[in-house]
C-alpha cells in the first residue's frame, strides 16, 4: 500500500533499490544546504540534518487510501451517493466525476536534540494534490463497493521552516501515479463512507511533535 512518505521520497518496493534512503539523504542535503541547520561541536549540520529527514519520513507512513477515504468522507459526489443509499436499503448508485482535485496538508514539529538538549525545533510541512480524472464508482448501502475506472495522481512537497532566522525551503518534490483500485481493496463489502455503515480512519492525523538526535560521531 502506498503511503504519503512514498509519494514525497519515492518507494523501495517496487522501484529501485535504496530509492527512498536515496531521496531522504538529497533531502537533507538541501536541507543542511540551505543553512536551516548549524554546525554543533558534536554533530555536523549534515548529520542533523539526516536526522530530521529520517524522523519526518517516519511520520509520514500515513496511507494514501486513508487521505482519500478520508476526504471523500467529507464533501464529496460519493459522500452524497454514500447518504442516499444508506437511507434507502437496497438502492444502488453509480456514480461519475469527470475531474477533481483533492488538497491535503501535514504539520510535523520535529525538535534536533544534540546531547539531550533541544538547539533548534523545525517544522516540517508536507503538501499533496491528488487529481482524479474519469472516476466510476459503484455506491450501495454507505459504502463505496466497486472503482470501474479512474485515473490518479499524486503530487507531494515538504516544506521546512524555522523560526531563527524566518525562513522556508523546500526540501522534496515528487509526482507519482497511483492505482486507486490496488489501493483501497474494496473486497469484503468495500469501504464505509458514511456513519453506521462503519468508520474509517480520519483524513488528517494530529499534528505531531518529535525529536531528532542525530547518530554520534564515529571515533576517529
Amino acid at each position: 500500500m502506498t503511503t504519503v512518505r512514498d509519494v514525497v521520497f519515492g518507494e523501495l518496493i517496487p522501484g529501485r533499490a535504496g530509492e527512498a534512503a536515496g531521496e531522504v539523504l538529497a533531502a537533507a542535503e538541501r536541507l543542511a544546504g540551505a543553512g536551516v541547520v548549524a554546525d554543533q561541536p558534536q554533530a555536523p549540520a549534515a548529520a542533523l540534518a539526516r536526522a530530521v529527514l529520517t524522523k519526518v519520513a517516519e511520520l509520514l507512513d500515513i496511507q494514501l487510501s486513508d487521505v482519500f477515504v478520508g476526504a471523500w468522507k467529507t464533501r464529496s459526489a460519493l459522500l452524497t451517493a454514500a447518504r442516499e443509499t444508506h437511507a434507502t436499503p437496497g438502492l444502488r448508485r453509480e456514480v461519475t466525476i469527470r475531474s477533481f482535485t483533492m488538497p491535503w496538508e501535514y504539520e510535523a514539529e520535529v525538535d534536533v536534540v544534540v546531547n539531550g538538549s533541544v538547539v533548534t525545533t523545525l517544522t516540517a510541512a508536507v503538501t499533496l494534490q491528488l487529481t482524479v480524472t474519469a472516476l466510476a464508482a459503484v455506491v450501495e448501502a454507505g459504502r463505496l463497493t466497486a472503482l470501474t475506472a479512474g485515473d490518479t495522481t499524486a503530487r507531494g512537497e515538504l516544506r521546512v521552516r524555522c523560526s531563527s532566522p524566518a525562513a522556508e525551503h523546500t526540501v522534496a518534490e515528487r509526482e507519482q501515479p497511483v492505482d486507486l483500485r490496488r489501493e483501497l481493496r474494496l473486497g469484503d463489502g468495500g469501504v464505509a463512507l458514511v456513519d453506521g455503515a462503519d468508520d474509517v480512519p480520519a483524513q488528517r492525523p494530529a499534528p505531531s511533535d518529535a525529536s531528532a538526535t542525530p547518530e554520534p560521531p564515529a571515533a576517529g
